[in-house]
């Protein structure tokens, strides 16, 4: 349901957001609900870290190893053999695609939750002009200004490994 009232200040939108992860999804989406004209640029697939390269797919792969230790392991105790060959019939490239595949769909629902409430999906990315305009530079290499009343900068971060002895190879990210 698109219930946008129209932008009265005379800014493109009232509400822009740059970053799609988990915040600025949810930051935009609430606006909208209130009316705002609200629209979130992007540059890269909706969901954020946790989404693509995170939490979402790590679970999946933990799945998978849970499954095939359960196979290993304790499925003798309910009547099933042969479960330590079964583990050895996994099929990664399908596993991996099957995965991919989950966060594709998820990208997906993150796009379509956006039409439903009434968000422009903006492709770029954004670059400051003054408090508020953003110069957008697409995927195509073209560019357009957008102004907005208010301006959310959700884009997350990334991890600062400090330097010390043992520390770059204990340190996990999923950047």
């Amino acid at each position: 349901k698109n219930n946008r009232k129209g932008n009265m200040s005379g800014f493109d939108y009232d509400y822009l957001v740059i970053g799609g992860g988990s915040g600025g999804i949810a930051s935009a989406k609430r606006a909208a609900s209130y009316g705002k004209k609200v629209g979130v640029i992007e540059k890269d697939r909706l969901g954020g870290t946790c989404v693509n390269v995170g939490c979402v797919p790590k679970k999946v792969m933990w799945s998978a190893a849970t499954i095939a230790d359960a196979l290993k392991h304790d499925s003798h105790h309910y009547g099933f053999s042969g479960g330590e060959d079964a583990v050895k019939t996994l099929d990664w490239p399908k596993l991996k695609a099957a995965r991919d595949a989950y966060v594709k769909r998820l990208n997906g629902i993150y796009g379509n939750g956006f039409v439903k409430a009434g968000v422009d999906d903006i492709r770029g990315e954004a670059t400051f002009v003054d408090s508020n305009t953003l110069e957008v530079k697409g995927e195509d290499g073209s560019t357009t200004t957008l102004t907005a009343e208010r301006i959310l900068v959700a884009t997350g971060g990334r991890p600062h490994i400090p330097a010390g002895e043992g520390v770059v190879e204990n340190v996990i990210s999923s950047d």
